[in-house]
Order: structure tokens, then sequence, then C-alpha cells
């Protein structure tokens, strides 16, 4: 097996985010309470959500499936099979970092979401218990229960929900100790390596070329994140899948004297903040702003400003810009990722569209794409998430 990476281990959003395994995330980002804020906050270039205005068909036309998508019963449908794959890859992980020996800081200590709003916890609620109903264990916490868990919720606290199931850990230590394995095991990571160009012959990638090297593969699994349309756009496929971008804040524990016990969401602020080793990282926001990686400080301050409501933690604390990180998240118009073979390449198995749960679903979606490409039949079915499901 050859890895073909174009900047190199750890580079991107794998190492930049949040560290959270959340099955209690299974519900799409296409969902009817992102609708009904939508106008409020599409705009707004310090809201949670926000979609920078710029002429591109193919965002009008992913904004087009996004709607359609976003209604109860395709979001229902979709978050049942979400609540799926993120529960098997839990479990994948269970196994996964004890048998590797992989050091990581994972922790298996739930979630715990905190609301500052009536509407807010009642938004939760509902959440919780769909997905209560697709088998993953939450329980709702009153302000008084809550302060045992985490004594610096800040008094606005209304109420709170813990996720027995969500873990977290350390994701750039987690990367690097897989590729150490993935070595170890005869595989081969190539860095630096920007694909150029891929040749077909008959219905069959034949060669891939990258910068200073060609590859004559047997198989081929397109991962490539927010740069899979690019790539995929080689081989004729339209594959629509926007780039989020998503920002992090990472401050050392000596440098506030605190860290929280378990992960926390922020849920209006739609945040999270999560004890990382000797650090602490916060993250949040999604913006559909095209293939760009430039820092906005509102969205930052607007991350640290949310947290902020939800506890009483130091505040002034100034941010340098090294503690500072954006990446891209890629996704698909109705939240499912794309983990599949094509009609049009038989040795072509896509695996992208994940989101900003693709360190949630990292596991499973490997244990599907080797089933695949072995010729075995998945251990889960994988219609839904066909990448041809949009043509």
């Amino acid at each position: 097996m050859t890895v073909i990476d174009r900047t190199g281990v750890a580079a991107g959003s794998s190492a930049g985010n949040s560290g959270l395994i959340v099955p209690s995330h299974s519900i799409p980002l296409a969902s009817p309470g992102v609708i009904t804020k939508g106008l409020r906050w599409l705009l707004d270039p310090s809201s949670p959500f926000y979609v920078k205005p710029r002429p591109s068909r193919e965002l009008a036309s992913w904004l087009c499936r996004f709607l359609t998508a976003a209604r109860h019963g395709p979001m229902e449908r979709s978050a049942g099979i979400l609540a799926s794959l993120t529960l098997a890859s839990s479990r994948e992980y269970k196994e996964l970092i004890p048998r590797e020996q992989i050091e990581c800081h994972y922790l298996q200590r739930g979630m715990l979401g905190l609301y500052t709003t009536q509407e807010g916890l009642s938004e939760g609620a509902a959440e919780a218990e769909l997905m209560r109903r697709h088998g993953i264990r939450s329980t709702n916490l009153e302000p008084h229960e809550i302060l045992e868990i985490e004594p610096s919720i800040a008094p606005e606290v209304k109420g709170g929900i813990l996720y027995e199931t969500d873990s977290n850990l350390e994701p750039t230590e987690l990367m690097r100790g897989l590729a150490s394995r993935v070595v170890a095991l005869g595989g081969v990571i190539e860095s630096g390596r920007e694909v150029t160009s891929i040749s077909t012959r008959e219905g069959r990638i034949t060669s891939v070329t990258a910068v200073g090297a060609q590859y004559r593969p047997n198989e081929v699994v397109l991962a490539a994140g927010s740069w899979s349309p690019e790539i995929g756009r080689y081989l004729g496929l339209r594959l629509p899948v926007q780039p989020a971008k998503g920002y992090s804040i990472t401050v050392t524990t000596d440098d506030w004297g605190w860290r929280p016990e378990v992960p926390i969401m922020a849920h209006e602020a739609r945040s999270a903040l999560a004890p990382m080793g000797t650090c602490i990282r916060m993250a949040g926001t999604l913006e559909l702003g095209g293939m760009n990686t430039r820092i906005d400080r509102r969205r930052i301050r607007a991350i640290v400003a949310g947290i902020g409501r939800f506890l009483t933690v130091p505040s002034g604390m100034h941010i340098d810009h090294e503690q500072v990180w954006c990446g891209l998240r890629p996704c698909t118009p109705d939240g499912l990722p794309m983990i599949g073979r094509t009609s049009q390449h038989e040795n072509l198995i896509v695996a992208t569209g994940h989101a900003m749960i693709g360190m949630t679903l990292g596991p499973i979606t490997g244990r599907l794409v080797s089933q695949l490409a072995i010729g075995d039949q998945p251990e889960m079915d994988v219609a839904p998430l066909a990448p041809d499901r949009f043509s």
C-alpha cells in the first residue's frame, strides 16, 4: 500500500480539529434546525454557520441540494445511518488504540453539552432523544448536577446533557502513531506528492502521476478531503463537496491554570472546548467560503467569546497567532460521507465528505474501504453512501 500525500502526516484538518469522537453528532448538518437559523446566520461573518457570498455554480447547486436534504424525513434517515457509522467507529477506536499501542491521550469520559437558553435546552433535549432512539446514550442534567462534573460553568447555564458514548484524543499524536504503524507493517507514505494527472483505459485507472513520481495501481482510494472534487475532475467525476472552514485555538493549561475534566460543547455558540494532553483546544464555526485558509480574526473572537458565555474561565487572555489554526472540512449536501465505488471506474473507491466528524468516522471508513478493496462484502450497507447518489 502506498499513500500519496500532498503535504504530510497530520498537516491538515486531521491535526487541527478538536479531537472529539462524537456519536452524539450524528445529526447531519443538513437539518431543519440549520434552516430555521439560516437566514440570520448565513450572511453574518461572526455566526457559527457562514456562507461567504461569491459567484459559484457549484456552491449554488450544493445549497439547493442542501435545502432539499434539510427536511425532517431525509434528516432522520441520515441521522440513523450516521449513528450506525459513528457507534461502529467508536468501538473501533476502543480496540485500535490499545492494540496498536498509540499514545494519544485517549479519554472515554463522554462529552458535556451546555445550554444557556430554554430554547437551546429544548433543542438539545429533542436531539438527545433522537440519538437515544439510535442507541447513543445520554443523560439530561440540571445545573447543580453539571456543577459536580464541571465547577466552572457560568450561572447563565440552564441545563446540560452528558453524552456517555463520546470520547476525545489528541489528533496529531493519533495520526503520527497510525502513520508509524502503517510503515511498520510495510506500507509506504510519500509526502509532498501532489497529484497532477490520472490516466484511464476501458473503465480502469491505469496510472496516477504526482510531482516527481508515477504510480500504476491495482486499486485507487480517493480520500483527499476538500481536494477530492479537484482530483475527481481528472476522472470526469463531479463530486458535490464544499470546503467548510473551521477554526481552533490551542492554549496550554499553564496559561489558564484550569482545564475541563470532560469535553464541553457550548450549544448556542456551536463551539467546543476539549482537554488535549497538557493543552486545551477550543474549536468551532463553519464557513463556506471556497478553498481559502485565510484566518478571519472575527471568527476567532466569536469562538472565545461564545465559550466565555458558558464557563467562568479567565478572561482577557491574549491569543498568539501561533495558537490559532484553520482548516477545510469536506461537506456533502446531505450530510452523509461518500464511501464506495463509482460506476465510471471499476478500480476506484471514493472516501470523502465526512464534514465535521472526519476524526470520528475515520476507523469505520478505513474498515469499509479495506473490505471493498479486497472484494469482501462490507459489514455495513454502503448503498446510501454511494458517490454516484448525486448523479
